[in-house]
């Protein structure tokens, strides 16, 4: 139910714990709560989301880098480089370009 919410909020840049919590109808502490019952924090939730959308998008040759760090809610194309880096340790550029280069024989 948590990823279905920050799909949804992901581009908006509402993507945190409070609005997720409201969504759900809950309190934002109790929310962060019932995610610790369930050892995870809404940090790695987001994180883990991410990585996995920006490995899905990337993968979509029509789709600009601009246009993937807006859909999971990045504000600049740096800060989406940066943790992308941070990710794989490459840039999204190089990820894109290994991805559609023939390979190597």
């Amino acid at each position: 139910m948590v990823i279905n919410q920050l799909v949804d909020l992901l581009p908006s840049g509402e993507a945190r714990a409070a609005a997720v919590a409201q969504r759900l109808g809950m309190s934002r502490r109790s929310f962060v709560r019932q995610l610790a019952k369930e050892g995870v924090t809404f940090g790695e939730i987001l994180e883990q989301l991410r990585q996995r959308l920006a490995g899905r998008y990337l993968s979509d040759a029509r789709m600009s880098l601009q246009q993937i760090a807006w859909l999971l809610g990045y504000s600049e194309l740096g800060a989406f480089s940066s943790a992308f880096k941070r990710w794989t340790g490459r840039s999204p550029r190089q990820a894109r370009k290994q991805q559609f280069s023939p390979a190597c024989e």
